[in-house]
């Protein structure tokens, strides 16, 4: 069994996830330049390495996806957050206003706050911009699949609409040559035949 990794080799191990280069990893641990490429690479070939790593991705794609889920909770927020705590506050009374009611109130949407001589200036976070943002975030986690059903789904239709078109041909086709025939028998004024 081998031994476990010590902490500089994880550093390292860490480095060269980041960097990608041997030698900035290795001087990131405090490997001399003229040893870093033969050091580096030993510390990649223990047996361990390549766990340590796969452990450390997935850790960090983890944290990575809950980082974005909040940014997501956020704009969220942002987006369909109400504004009556503000409207409240920029009604109320300054001289009159406590700490602790300042604190009850919600003002997450509030981007800026003046008071002045008998004034207050509320400026609230851009809806729009906040919209976009989001809308980045999930489109950028949609997969190719997804653009590929979609293209599919447009094809489908595409396809659907030819059959519609080259049914309705079809069945003019077969009315002007039914024309004639119908044309040889005697009509009443109410369009039925008279037979």
């Amino acid at each position: 069994m081998s031994a476990a990794l010590t902490r500089n080799q994880k550093r390292f191990l860490c480095g060269y996830m980041k960097t990608g280069s041997i030698e900035e990893a290795a001087a990131l641990c405090g490997i001399p330049p003229d040893r870093a490429l033969d050091e580096g690479l030993k510390i990649l070939e223990h047996p361990l390495a390549m766990e340590f790593v796969t452990n450390l991705s997935l850790t960090e794609k983890r944290f990575a996806a809950k980082g974005t889920d909040k940014v997501e909770e956020a704009l969220d927020r942002l987006i369909s957050g109400r504004i009556n705590d503000a409207v409240i506050l920029a009604r109320a009374d300054p001289e009159t206003l406590t700490e602790e009611d300042i604190r009850r109130l919600d003002l997450y949407n509030v981007s800026e706050l003046k008071f002045g001589k008998g004034v207050c200036e509320i400026k609230f976070a851009d809806r729009l911009k906040a919209i976009e943002k989001l809308n980045e975030i999930r489109n950028g986690r949609a997969s190719d699949g997804a653009a590929q059903s979609f293209f599919d789904a447009i094809g489908r239709a595409a396809e659907a609409q030819q059959a519609e078109s080259q049914q309705a041909e079809s069945q003019q086709t077969e009315f002007r040559q039914a024309e004639p025939q119908l044309a040889e028998f005697p009509q009443n004024r109410d369009g039925t035949s008279a037979e």
